[in-house]
């Protein structure tokens, strides 16, 4: 018995051999066919590189339109003259954002008087900067609706703010602070609809000087001048965009 079991223990060997590399054969698709375990990252990471569904379907607020005008016009002026007021050519220059109920604008101004007058009159050359707010009272009126006239409608406006004006003559000159007041309306020359507009403005101007500046230079009765107010009138075109 001792001798015939010998030769059979390393027969049995080889048979337990095979059995173990038959069993990982079948064994290792199984574990292929098994997916990876998923990867996660804190909530709070995750909130930060991927928006919301929301955050990608609302567009961003709309801009404020601007706006650029550049115009021509006359200043209503008594100041310098001996025989009362004159018509000076000015020119005007706006530029602002807001084209709706309310707006807020920069303007410049200024008039050209010397030169043009004889003696004894001394008129003043006036520039004046100015900030202003813009109330369109009618600009939410039927938006929907592009009529030509509620489309001028929409544009007339009130203005009201402050301004620093330089009035001077050849070698003299003074400054005064002035509270601004205007009033304007626009008359679209392009159709409804489009991204820009080009408007014809027709705007009126006052400004009424918080204290009364006096130049000396002239000769007889205009010697010494105070500078009161004065009135424009202007027309300017207006890009909205």
């Amino acid at each position: 018995m001792g001798r015939a079991s010998a030769p059979l223990a390393p027969r049995a060997h080889r048979l337990v051999g095979l059995a173990s590399l038959l069993a990982a054969v079948a064994l290792a698709p199984a574990a292929r066919a098994q997916p990876a375990p998923p990867i996660e990252a804190p909530p709070g990471r995750l909130e930060e590189v991927e928006p919301s569904v929301t955050e990608l379907l609302e567009p961003p607020p709309p801009r404020p339109r601007l706006c650029l005008a550049i115009g021509m016009g006359a200043t209503h002026d008594a100041t310098g003259f001996s025989d009362g007021a004159h018509l000076i050519p000015a020119f005007f220059a706006v530029g602002g954002f807001g084209d709706g109920l309310l707006g807020i604008d920069l303007g410049a101004f200024a008039s050209s008087a010397s030169g043009r007058y004889l003696s004894p009159n001394a008129p003043v050359d006036r520039l004046a900067l100015d900030a202003f707010g813009v109330l369109r009272p009618a600009a939410r009126l039927r938006r929907n609706d592009h009529r030509y006239p509620l489309r001028v409608l929409r544009t007339v406006g009130a203005e009201l703010g402050l301004g620093l004006e330089r009035d001077s003559q050849v070698v003299v000159s003074g400054t005064r602070w002035e509270i601004y007041s205007g009033a304007r309306i626009e008359f679209p020359l392009t159709p409804a609809g489009e991204g820009s507009e080009l408007r014809l403005r027709l705007a009126f101007r006052r400004a009424f000087g918080l204290y009364t500046p006096t130049l000396s230079g002239g000769t007889g009765s205009t010697a010494v001048i105070s500078v009161g107010d004065s009135t424009e009138l202007y027309a300017a075109l207006a890009v909205i965009f």
